[in-house]
């Protein structure tokens, strides 16, 4: 099969597993939201802040190097998965001393017991890093996208089963262990191939720099991300920490099934065609138009209708997550497309491009959070998304030298997916504002805001982008 159609049933198959694990992650994060607290979800909040950190350090960055190198040789492999393991081992066995500090750090005794169950599954995942990273240099999303799903459909299942019979953050963290233990499982059974006693630190050197850079960046990129939730759940407490982490979660849900679907493939295709930059461009730019076209309706529709869509699905306990939702979302939008350029350096081998870009826009970011911190969790996400937005051009314009392409070269693919989404949203704030009654229960204002949100943004795109429209669905292998 060539590149082209490798790639194409990979975005295929990367769509159906993104869309049926997100939707089946938003609904059990709606019945766990009204069968838990906030409190619980702060409290898994403050345990994944470190988890993650430590995650950070399970393969350094070697499972990106299997997939971006060309040539692979077995001994390499091999000596990367063994490494991987090493690591796992000293994430568990860190975390576990570790958990006592961190309970003393929040001044929350129950995070304890729940980072040394959640180290478990660190240990667990470590063991198919290489397997996942085969799978995904091969281009076979389609045996991933089977495991996926049923990973996440057993994690689902035991989290909702154990709130109803109030395990309350433990829930969580049952659901968490699932997903991670039946992953790795069934990745070892899909992969032919399986590790040996070899290893050689010689070819191991070979992929240091790169790994090593682009762990680096991952390190310092952590800090920034979660230094807003470390700072409110340190400051405001784990209520505030539960508003927020929800409101973040769904502002990251497009990008995660829109950029993250795309952007999971388009590595391993960029690092075929690497050092062919007009090729890289074209293929970059029809990316970039795709995550538009879907990403751009999706996060403006969530703006406006983001009251009766936390009243309905969430409950009145969760009300302050709207003003922060609608914070968040302009963020979301250009995040949707910057997350791509992470491709650019990646593929083109220039991780240290990347984690130099990494401290300098993530100090500027760290500063506005600390300054947005006096004003609450309001203040908080205002000053992420101001900071966010003020790095925007830089972040766009130093991956693409590395092509040779223009911040401008953007424009032509953007701006007819961003007017058919202002379009839209034109219609539904009229309608929400000037001819919805306010005392129309939010369910009943939310079955109309989304179907009439979804043809007008068909219609306007008929109209003014039919061109992408058509691309895209011969992309998914709809006749027209």
């Amino acid at each position: 099969m060539s590149l082209g159609k490798k790639t194409t049933s990979g975005i295929k198959w990367s769509s159906v597993s993104q869309i049926a694990r997100q939707l089946m992650q938003f609904a059990t994060t709606a019945i766990l939201g009204r069968l838990l607290s906030p409190d619980d979800f702060g409290l898994l909040g403050m345990a994944t802040i470190v988890i993650g950190f430590v995650e950070l350090f399970k393969d350094l960055g070697t499972s990106a190097a299997v997939i971006q190198k060309n040539n692979l040789s077995e001994s390499l492999v091999h000596s990367i998965f063994w490494i991987n393991v090493g690591f796992g081992i000293l994430g568990t066995i860190i975390l576990f001393i570790i958990s006592p500090l961190v309970a003393k750090f929040y001044e929350e005794p129950r995070i304890a017991p729940v980072l040394m169950v959640l180290s478990c599954a660190f240990l667990i995942s470590s063991i198919s890093i290489l397997q996942n990273a085969i799978l995904q240099k091969d281009l076979a999303f389609n045996k991933l996208a089977n495991i996926e799903i049923f990973a996440v459909f057993n994690g689902s299942a035991i989290g909702i089963v154990s709130a109803f019979l109030g395990f309350g953050v433990w829930s969580l963290v049952y659901q968490s262990v699932t997903v991670v233990t039946v992953t790795t499982v069934l990745l070892w059974i899909t992969t032919a191939w399986k590790p040996k006693l070899v290893f050689s630190w010689n070819e191991v050197r070979q992929v240091g720099r790169y790994s090593l850079n682009l762990t680096g960046f991952n390190i310092f990129n952590y800090f920034i991300r979660n230094a807003d939730y470390i700072l409110i759940g340190k400051f405001l407490g784990s209520e505030s920490l539960g508003y927020y982490t929800l409101a973040y979660r769904l502002m990251l849900y497009p990008l995660q099934n829109i950029s993250g679907v795309l952007g999971k493939v388009m590595f391993p295709a960029f690092s075929q065609v690497q050092n062919d930059n007009a090729r890289f461009r074209r293929a970059y730019l029809k990316v970039v138009a795709t995550i538009a076209l879907v990403s751009f309706p999706v996060m403006m529709c969530l703006w406006a209708i983001s009251e009766p869509f936390i009243l309905t699905l969430f409950g009145s306990q969760w009300q302050p997550v709207i003003v922060l939702l609608m914070i968040l979302i302009p963020v979301g939008i250009v995040q949707s497309i910057g997350t791509t350029v992470g491709t650019i350096y990646t593929s083109k081998g220039r991780t240290d491009w990347m984690l130099r870009w990494g401290i300098g826009s993530g100090t500027l970011l760290t500063l506005g959070i600390v300054i947005g911190l006096q004003w609450g969790i309001v203040g908080v996400a205002t000053a992420y998304a101001t900071a966010s937005l003020l790095v925007t051009y830089p972040s766009f314009a130093i991956p693409f030298r590395l092509i040779n392409l223009r911040v401008s070269d953007l424009i032509p693919v953007l701006w007819r997916p961003f007017l058919a989404s202002l379009l839209m949203l034109g219609v539904l704030m009229s309608l929400k504002m000037l001819v919805l009654p306010t005392s129309l229960a939010s369910a009943w204002v939310l079955s109309i805001l989304v179907p009439t949100g979804l043809i007008t943004y068909l219609l306007a795109s008929w109209l003014i982008n039919r061109e992408q429209m058509q691309e895209l669905l011969a992309t998914l292998g709809v006749k027209r």
